[in-house]
């Protein structure tokens, strides 16, 4: 791949993220496995506009970019009440500009028996099990932001279910953005282990205290182990023509586990979803959805990989899009099955609805199968609302924006309706409605 033609801005923008790197503390616990994650960055190299799965981002347009290391600033906890979710009052752990800061967080809704810490304090009693694991993921990693996030990280969270262990409440991760001004990138990392038996819901939002210029690019790395189940609800909502946010999702789930995602968004100079799920035990199931609603020029993008290495195991995925005016989306999604993942059960699919002739939906699944026992498919469409159902609803007095927010609204409902969480499902509800006002 750095073989690839690269433009002089390409040069400029991994000339400033060396620079970046430079800046980190040199000596602390976590340098060995960003020294590590920074050579492997430099052995993949930045994505350029012939990078297939890529394609569909306007790179250029952030690598003209100039960005400073990304630094907690003082907030207070009364700035960030009003974007605790109500569910999650005694649950949440903040993040400051990508810095895990425990003064704010919540834990009192959280069992004693997990284990809720910095990466750093982490290291220092699980420093060898995390090794092996971040040694592992590196090899694996072909995304070059989820290593960049690797190499580029401050201090991320780290979050232990022992096993048998039930947590009720949804857990809320707030990446709360206090730029004051600066362009900041900023490098939130999750690390989640989930024993044997757990069962864990996680809900990851933003709150932008101030700033109109940052990338946001986060990693959420979860391990879960036989018969524990997960639930992980991601919300990007906050649309700015000079906010781009990469997020990337690493998973891989053992035996008789769940794992059931749901993204939902409204863009933003980009927005891109980066999937990758590994069924690694017999009858695992995983479930990805989304939902993107799209506005100007905002961009949603979603890139996933599933990857079925055990038998009797399942995975859906249904994504949906809803855009409007200059707005563009893309989906690429594939299902890899392996010779051993026989009596597979594998299914993707993702809708597009466009309300403008200006807005563009690419998508793109695949599959790649290579057992002979298996029941897989895929499917994606890209058409506009019924002209005879917005006629029809308005000969019964709705006008022309509400019957198409009505109609919209039914297109995401099926998504929406998965999450669990009220305030979020409400939310999005609305969002939904009032598409067009």
């Amino acid at each position: 791949m750095m073989t690839e033609l690269r433009t002089e801005q390409d040069g400029n923008f991994q000339g400033l993220l060396s620079n970046l790197y430079g800046q980190l503390n040199q000596t602390d616990v976590l340098q060995k496995l960003r020294s590590k994650a920074w050579d492997h960055f430099l052995e993949i190299g930045l994505p350029t506009r012939k990078t297939e799965v890529y394609r569909y981002l306007r790179l250029r347009n952030l690598y003209a970019r100039n960005y400073v290391p990304a630094s907690p600033t003082e907030v207070s906890a009364d700035q960030i009440i009003p974007h605790i979710l109500p569910e999650c009052k005694q649950s949440v752990l903040v993040f400051v500009n990508g810095h895990f800061t425990p003064a704010l967080s919540r834990t009192e809704g959280i069992t004693q028996r997990a284990v809720v810490s910095s990466l750093f304090e982490a290291m220092r009693t699980y420093g060898s099990f995390l090794n092996n694991h971040w040694a592992k993921s590196l090899k694996e990693e072909t995304d070059s932001f989820a290593a960049i996030n690797t190499a580029l990280h401050q201090d991320g969270l780290f979050l232990y279910l022992p096993p048998k262990t039930i947590i009720e409440a949804p857990i809320q991760i707030l990446n709360v953005i206090d730029t004051q001004s600066a362009s900041m990138f900023i490098m939130p990392r999750l690390q989640v282990f989930v024993g044997a038996q757990s069962q864990l819901a996680l809900v990851s939002t933003q709150a932008v205290l101030s700033g109109e210029n940052y990338a946001i690019n986060m990693l959420s790395d979860i391990a879960i182990e036989d018969d524990a189940h997960v639930r992980y609800t991601q919300e990007a909502c906050g649309s700015g023509e000079n906010i781009w946010h990469f997020d990337a999702l690493r998973t891989t789930l053992k035996r008789n586990s769940t794992f059931k995602t749901f993204a939902v968004t409204d863009g933003a100079a980009a927005v891109r979803h980066d999937y990758r799920v590994t069924l690694t035990g017999e009858n695992a199931e995983t479930q990805l959805n989304g939902v993107w609603m799209l506005q100007d020029k905002n961009e949603a993008h979603v890139h996933i990989l599933i990857d079925h290495q055990a038998p009797n195991c399942r995975s859906m995925q249904l994504f949906k899009g809803v855009l409007n005016d200059f707005s563009r989306s893309s989906f690429e999604g594939k299902i890899l099955v392996r010779q051993a993942a026989q009596k597979t059960e594998a299914f993707q699919l993702n809708n597009n609805i466009l309300l403008s002739d200006r807005a563009n939906a690419d998508s793109k699944p695949n599959l790649e199968i290579f057992a002979d026992d298996v029941k897989a498919s895929h499917g994606a469409t890209v058409g506009q609302l019924d002209k005879e159902q917005i006629f029809y609803m308005k000969t019964r007095g709705f006008s022309e924006a509400a019957a198409k927010n009505i109609l919209v609204y039914g297109f995401c409902q099926e998504v929406i309706d998965l999450i669990q969480i009220p305030s979020v499902h409400t939310k999005l509800c609305d969002l939904a409605h009032g598409y067009l006002t």
